[in-house]
């Protein structure tokens, strides 16, 4: 199976300025507000080169539960076990870290930190009654940690197949498409979700993606949003897709 990617902005080129021109008004690495600068610059060399591929992950997976029939975690050893000794890792990792080393796991890859701070000058005096400027830390603190896999672990991964066409590639959806495909769902039940619009238009479309639709909808007065967080439904409000 093809690995699948949507399209995100990379962020202002070089030489664009905010507000220069409408595909600057496209936030930095959100698909779902394209659609405007898109429709004006869709061939645009410039616009192009500012857009990016990015992986559409499906999911997320627990490699410590992971079973299926090409691979299985081994019998003999049993899931606590497994779980006591990918914990002792973790403390040799935070152990050696913690010393400012960077820590290996073979077959993997490095992990390095990174810092986060500023710099100030200040004077500090010798005893033999000189001043010199030394370089001190302002707030510095551990930022991040730096991932770099290894060689042969990012060889094969470099083999993965993508497919070449993006999910949900087009930066807008056809209002006729919208009328007809909520127009039959409404037809079939009272309220809808984020869930069932994925459905209706067969998954074609990002989470954020339909996530945009309602709230463009919601905000014309087209649909009514009700509830909050996962329990969020919505229902036509009357004289849309087919309501009365």
């Amino acid at each position: 199976m093809a690995i699948r990617f949507t399209i995100s902005r990379r962020g202002l080129l070089p030489n664009e300025k905010e507000g220069n021109n409408a595909a600057n008004q496209a936030s930095n690495d959100n698909a779902v507000t394209l659609q405007d600068a898109a429709n004006q610059h869709l061939t645009d060399a410039q616009w192009l080169k500012s857009l990016r591929p990015r992986v559409d992950e499906r999911a997320v997976v627990d490699a410590a539960e992971y079973q299926d029939s090409e691979f299985r975690l081994p019998t003999s050893l049993p899931h606590g076990e497994l779980l006591n000794a990918m914990d002792v890792v973790r403390r040799v990792m935070l152990h050696e870290m913690e010393k400012g080393h960077a820590v290996v796991l073979p077959g993997i890859g490095t992990f390095r930190l990174t810092l986060k701070g500023g710099i100030e000058v200040r004077e500090v005096h010798t005893e033999d009654g000189k001043s010199q400027m030394h370089y001190h830390g302002k707030d510095v603190c551990v930022d991040n940690i730096l991932f770099q896999p290894d060689r042969e672990l990012l060889k094969d991964v470099r083999k993965f197949e993508v497919n070449q066409s993006p999910y949900g590639s087009a930066f807008h959806t056809e209002e006729e498409d919208v009328e007809q495909r909520l127009t039959a769902l409404f037809a079939k039940q009272e309220s809808i979700t984020h869930r069932d619009v994925s459905f209706a238009f067969e998954q074609t479309l990002t989470r954020s993606r339909v996530a945009s639709l309602l709230q463009r909808l919601t905000k014309e007065g087209r649909l009514i949003r009700e509830g909050e967080k996962s329990q969020t439904r919505y229902r036509a409000a009357a004289g849309q897709f087919g309501r009365e």
